[in-house]
C-alpha cells in the first residue's frame, strides 16, 4: 500500500497533467489547428471540364497518338498480319534475330508514310498524322519484307507483324 505522503504527489502530478493538457487543447482550438465541425471553405467546381483541357488537339481528320498499336492505326501505311503478346520469356522464341533489326537512325518511306527508327522508339508520319511507338520498341525486317514490331514493357513482350499497304491508286 501507498503511504499517505505519496498520494499527495500523485494528486499534484495528475493535476499538472490535466491543467497542461487542457491549456494545450484550448490553445489548439483557439488558433484554428483543430475544428469541431467540417471545413466548409472549399467550393465545389460546377463544371470540371473534360480530360483534354489545356491540351492542343489536332483538327480532324489528323491525329496523334502513341502505343504499341499505332502502326495498326495507319491502314494506308501498314496492314497488321498478326499479333502476339505474353510474358517475355514465353514469347522470346518468336522475336526475330538481332541481325534482322532495322538499325536506329534509319528512315523508311512507304507511299506517303515516313517511318523513323530510333534507338528505343519508332516514329511514323503520314501527312499531318504523327504517331509513336514508345520506348522499349524495336523494328525488324523479315526476309519476305514484312515489318515486325517488338515492344517490351514490364516483363511483357508484344510482337506485331505488318506488311506495307499497297500504294494508293495502284
Amino acid at each position: 500500500m501507498l503511504d499517505r505522503g505519496m498520494w499527495r504527489y500523485y494528486a499534484i502530478a495528475a493535476a499538472i497533467v490535466v491543467v497542461l493538457g487542457s491549456l494545450a487543447f484550448a490553445h489548439r482550438l483557439a488558433t484554428g489547428g483543430w475544428t469541431m465541425r467540417p471545413d466548409r471553405t472549399a467550393t465545389r467546381r460546377v463544371n470540371p471540364g473534360n480530360a483534354n483541357g489545356g491540351y492542343r488537339t489536332t483538327p480532324p481528320p489528323y491525329f496523334t497518338g502513341q502505343g504499341d498499336w499505332v502502326m495498326s492505326a495507319l491502314p494506308g501505311c501498314f496492314i497488321q498480319e498478326s499479333s502476339l503478346s505474353g510474358p517475355s520469356a514465353a514469347v522470346a522464341a518468336d522475336v526475330p534475330r538481332a541481325a534482322l533489326r532495322i538499325p536506329p537512325g534509319t528512315t523508311l518511306r512507304f507511299g506517303d508514310c515516313r517511318l523513323l527508327v530510333r534507338a528505343d522508339d519508332v516514329w511514323i508520319w503520314r501527312g499531318a498524322d504523327r504517331v509513336r511507338v514508345p520506348p522499349r520498341a524495336a523494328l525488324y525486317r523479315a526476309p519476305a519484307g514484312e515489318l515486325t514490331l517488338v515492344d517490351r514493357r514490364g516483363g511483357t513482350t508484344t510482337i506485331r507483324v505488318y506488311r506495307t499497304a499497297p500504294a494508293a491508286g495502284g
